[in-house]
């Protein structure tokens, strides 16, 4: 979520919607190593697997936040290019580059709302390994400032983790080296407004369900439409529950290359977009975030470190012999959605182990 400024740009959000109330952290007390706010942070990340940061609390916090209005305003800037000139930002087989809207399919038959331009963090702060699209040719310089301090947060949650999963920081950091290839990515979205009119008499998902296959992503925006399904909760339109925007704050949630190396410790939940509520509907909505991804190389075998993580079952031992890096299994991960398939396991509850939405993306989604 933005900083205020940008919120109150915006019809308050309503109140007579489900709210999933989630933690809302300190930065600053994450940063000190505070004891409470760090066990805040692993609950939070096995209940729901999503939290709010609140960023207002530090200097460096502040500075994110400012940053943060100027990446919304880039974002803004290349939504309103005509169709034909985002499109010269090419798609790749990783999702990096420029989606219009209704190219993903939902096992409905519609199509999304959603258009999404993803600049790799490769790009960004090494133009000789991947160039940065022209359009944003000449902000690359902020767009690395901002990437340093959002990979930052991005790290803080890791080091705050590794403790409580007893394992050591620098197996998950070696995991996410700024310096190795990933698919990491600064990601600009769009969704339309869905006001009800003769031309449009019904509203629908603008991306549908989904979990994010990175490992951390931190996430702003400042209209409602994101809607979490909670852990115990049956797939039933009734079930899932809105995320309501909170200024200063960043929507932090874990992906499934973490669920997959704790064996199902922390949570991946299943999330979506639907459209902004209430008088928010009427508006366009804009969202920004850093999708925290592993290594390309990375190894997606269990971690073997602690006490915390569970040991493989003989099955599953079986099943890892034949584990591939994050790149392979990230591409097979893509590949099983397109064909209506979910096998992640998201941790929490055995019942809600690898349950498919009846909502979900053909083609796989982040937001």
């Amino acid at each position: 979520m933005a900083p205020s400024v940008l919120n109150d740009q915006y019809p308050a959000f309503p109140d007579n919607v489900p709210i999933l109330p989630l933690s809302r952290l300190s930065y600053a007390k994450l940063l000190s190593n505070d004891a409470v706010e760090s066990e805040k942070l692993f609950k939070a990340s096995q209940d729901h697997g999503f939290f709010l940061l609140d960023l207002h609390d530090t200097p460096d916090g502040v500075g994110v936040l400012k940053n943060v209005e100027t990446a919304f305003e880039l974002g803004k800037s290349f939504f309103d290019l005509d169709v034909e000139e985002k499109k010269k930002v090419k798609l790749d087989a990783n999702n990096i580059g420029y989606k219009p809207m209704g190219l993903m399919a939902f096992t409905d038959g519609k199509r999304d709302l959603t258009e999404i331009c993803s600049v790799a963090k490769d790009a960004v702060l090494d133009p000789s390994v991947a160039t940065v699209p022209a359009v944003f040719a000449d902000e690359r310089p902020f767009l690395g400032s901002l990437t340093h301090q959002l990979h930052s947060i991005a790290t803080l949650i890791l080091s705050t983790l590794a403790p409580k999963l007893d394992i050591s920081y620098e197996t998950l950091a070696s995991l996410h080296s700024p310096s190795e290839r990933s698919s990491t990515v600064l990601r600009f979205l769009h969704n339309p407004p869905q006001s009800i009119s003769d031309s449009v008499p019904s509203r629908q998902a603008s991306l549908a369900g989904h979990t994010d296959n990175g490992s951390i992503t931190v996430l702003f925006n400042t209209l409602g439409g994101l809607q979490i399904l909670p852990s115990d909760a049956e797939d039933d339109p009734a079930n899932w529950r809105w995320v309501r925007p909170e200024p200063g704050c960043a929507i932090v949630n874990i992906g499934d290359s973490l669920v997959q190396w704790t064996g199902g410790v922390l949570r991946s939940a299943f999330h979506r977009v639907l459209y902004a509520p209430g008088a928010q509907t009427s508006c366009e909505r804009y969202s920004f975030g850093y999708f925290l991804k592993p290594n390309e190389n990375a190894s997606m075998r269990r971690l073997r470190e602690g006490n915390l993580v569970p040991e493989l079952s003989a099955e599953e031992e079986e099943q890892e012999k034949d584990m591939p890096c994050y790149h392979e299994w990230h591409r097979q991960k893509t590949k099983s959605i397109m064909v209506g398939k979910n096998g992640v396991k998201r941790g929490g509850l055995p019942s809600r182990q690898g349950v498919l939405p009846k909502e979900v993306a053909v083609g796989g989604a982040d937001e």
